[in-house]
């Protein structure tokens, strides 16, 4: 019998939200949910055949969030910091699926769309045409490797580069405004959630 591929769904929280002013991830959209409470419910919601989601995590120096080791290495410090979590844990991972927290038009189908995807094309990362998030990760020795060098640097580089260097692929981008985040209190105020 072929045991399920173990994925890990992620909320990347971690960020200053310097643009927005205060915590984003804090933030309540009308039906009452924050955006951190609204992603952690999508992730929870995952259902694809041949998949074990485990329970979310949530990235960020916060009550139940994983702080970063290196601290100021954005979206590569809070991947970094999960992945050494669950190791130390040895908490069994196959691949991560990411979510940024201020994405709050992402729906389930899209995510599905990437974890049914993501084993089937053998890459080592996949996302949606240039949109580096959401992200599907295979979380295997060469990711933890870049991982831990990339937060080392004095520059962390940017997500695209640790796809690219994954031998990432890029599905074509679904219809919709689901790849809209917000990072300023304007582009809240504007939100127009389905």
């Amino acid at each position: 019998m072929v045991s399920r591929l173990s994925v890990c769904p992620l909320v990347l929280a971690g960020g200053r939200s310097r643009r927005m002013g205060r915590d984003k991830a804090q933030l309540r959209l009308a039906s009452g949910q924050t955006l951190l409470a609204r992603a952690e419910s999508l992730l929870r919601s995952l259902r694809v055949p041949g998949l074990e989601f485990l329970p979310p995590l949530t990235s960020g120096d916060r009550p139940g969030g994983i702080a970063d080791r290196v601290p100021d290495r954005g979206p590569l410090g809070g991947l970094h910091a999960v992945a050494h979590f669950l190791q130390e844990r040895q908490v069994r991972c196959d691949a991560l699926l990411v979510i940024p927290v201020d994405m709050p038009l992402l729906q389930r189908a899209q995510l599905e769309a990437l974890c049914c995807a993501g084993p089937e094309s053998g890459a080592g990362a996949l996302c949606f045409d240039r949109f580096y998030l959401p992200l599907w990760l295979r979380l295997d020795e060469r990711c933890r490797n870049y991982l831990r060098a990339a937060v080392e640097r004095p520059e962390t580089p940017p997500v695209r580069a640790l796809i690219a260097t994954l031998g990432g692929c890029q599905l074509r981008k679904p219809l919709g405004d689901w790849h809209q985040n917000v990072n300023t209190m304007r582009e809240f105020s504007n939100l127009t959630l389905p």
